[in-house]
């Protein structure tokens, strides 16, 4: 940069009718002006590199919270994830909760066009299968869904479990 200034100024003093005062207040501006802006480079590359510094940081904290070390198997079958995550949260959760926390871990989820028609058949197998519990609370669509040993033989749900859902 500095050696297209200088070529720019002797041009400039080859083609110039101007006075040499004129000539060296310019050169004089010229190279001012590029100290400056040498200055301001050098503390943006600081910058940058300070930032570089942090993202690798945060990346790895958040490596570490998207992928916690709890025994969560990507090779299990959907029913299965669908009854970690559940247990994982230690209180019921919506469906939409339960997709919240799997796209944490399930890259494939954001694949899919339509998460919720994706895991529904899982959701149902589940219940099915009496992995997963559905609770109706009135007044909220849909169902919250809850570990067996949530829920009393009568089929309600306990009272601390259902004090977490508010």
């Amino acid at each position: 940069m500095f050696a297209g200034v200088q070529k720019h100024i002797s041009n400039m003093e080859k083609n110039s009718q101007n006075p040499p005062s004129f000539l060296e207040v310019k050169i004089s501006k010229l190279k001012n002006k590029l100290e400056e802006v040498q200055k301001e480079l050098s503390k943006t590359k600081d910058q940058l590199y300070e930032k570089e510094q942090e993202s690798i940081k945060l990346r790895i904290l958040l490596d570490h919270l998207v992928n916690p070390e709890d025994k969560y198997d990507e090779s299990r079958t959907w029913v299965s994830k669908l009854v970690f995550i559940v247990a994982k949260a230690n209180k019921p959760l919506r469906s939409t909760e339960i997709i919240a926390l799997l796209l944490r871990r399930e890259p494939v989820l954001h694949e899919k066009e339509s998460k919720e028609k994706f895991i529904s058949p899982s959701l149902n197998a589940a219940m099915k299968f009496r992995r997963l519990i559905p609770f109706k609370l009135k007044g909220v669509r849909g169902n919250f869904y809850c570990l067996p040993e949530w829920v009393n033989i009568d089929g309600e749900l306990l009272p601390e479990m259902r004090s977490k859902i508010y």
